[in-house]
């Protein structure tokens, strides 16, 4: 299984502390696919134990991109952990949400953020009127779109029912609906040429098949619609040892990155593409302090469908 989404370098798999630093190195950015990638050619070239052990552990956080199934089980299960769980939070939560207090902060917070600012240029150049939202969460983005520009509708998508079942108790918006499924099939949901706007915010580096993905966005997208995604921004360096890496969730949910180079490289060619570089905030306390950031947020990028 390889799939990096930016060539890696590989050590001289002699040095085989080395490899393995750079593996942790690549698994910290959640380039999964490319810290793989290392590990096996370092072990074709000089056959080790330890890379053995690293491939192997590598390759179980990626079991949930075996098949649909496992895909949908595991994205299940992690926001239903986050967001559903029994108890005082959940019990203050369906408050806020009954009341409307939820929506209205969620709204005005995604009105602030950068990639929705990015998001709304978009909106004001194509003047859509269908809009898709590939990967829509709790939904925040979508309504966010509906209360601030009335005159459009958003159709989301979202792979996890927990997050379906929130948005739909979120919402106050006849023009926004949310249904269960994979971005990578929303072929299958529209007709062809549907929409006028498509959009996917932290969804690239979740799924089975980056092209496949794209390539279903497109076919419901309008000939001259615009698509619209953001992925993360991680370029840092590392200042000492780095520790062993161990997944979140136990398993590898972001499974890839992209570099700017990357992004030009597969989409650069695309009519009106641009990609913008969003600062975010550094993560004190989840990234080691071996490491300090050299670019670390989202990019945001955009083209239209010839």
């Amino acid at each position: 299984m390889s799939e990096s989404a930016v060539p890696v370098p590989v050590p001289d798999s002699a040095d085989v502390d080395g490899v393995i630093q750079s593996v942790r190195f690549e698994l910290y950015r959640e380039n999964i696919y490319g810290a793989l990638e290392i590990v096996e050619a370092a072990h074709a070239a000089r056959p080790d134990p330890r890379y053995a052990e690293q491939a192997a552990r590598i390759r179980s956080w990626l079991g949930h991109l075996q098949s649909r199934e496992a895909y949908v089980a595991a994205q299940e299960q992690q926001y239903k952990g986050l967001r559903w769980r029994m108890g005082l939070k959940l019990l203050e939560k369906r408050i806020r949400m009954l009341s409307g207090r939820k929506t209205r902060k969620m709204v005005e917070r995604r009105g602030r953020d950068p990639e929705f600012q990015q998001l709304e240029r978009e909106v004001e150049g194509v003047k859509p009127r269908r809009v898709l939202d590939a990967g829509s969460g709790e939904g925040g983005v979508a309504m966010a779109l509906c209360a601030r520009h009335p005159e459009l509708t958003v159709d989301g998508v979202e792979v996890s029912f927990t997050n379906v079942r929130i948005a739909r108790q979120l919402n106050r918006w006849k023009a926004a609906s949310f249904r269960q499924g994979l971005a990578e099939e929303v072929h299958e949901y529209f007709e062809p040429g549907r929409f006028d706007l498509a959009y996917s915010f932290a969804v690239l580096e979740h799924v089975r098949d980056v092209d496949a993905t794209v390539r279903s966005i497109l076919t419901v997208l309008r000939p001259g619609g615009r698509f619209c995604f953001v992925v993360p921004m991680h370029e840092f360096r590392a200042r000492g040892p780095i520790p062993d890496y161990r997944p979140v969730h136990g398993y590898a949910d972001h499974c890839r990155v992209f570099s700017e180079a990357d992004l030009r490289r597969r989409w650069g060619g695309e009519p009106g593409f641009r990609v913008v570089k969003i600062p975010g905030a550094w993560k004190h306390g989840e990234i080691p302090d071996c490491f300090e950031p050299v670019e670390f947020g989202s990019f945001f990028v955009s083209f239209a469908k010839s």
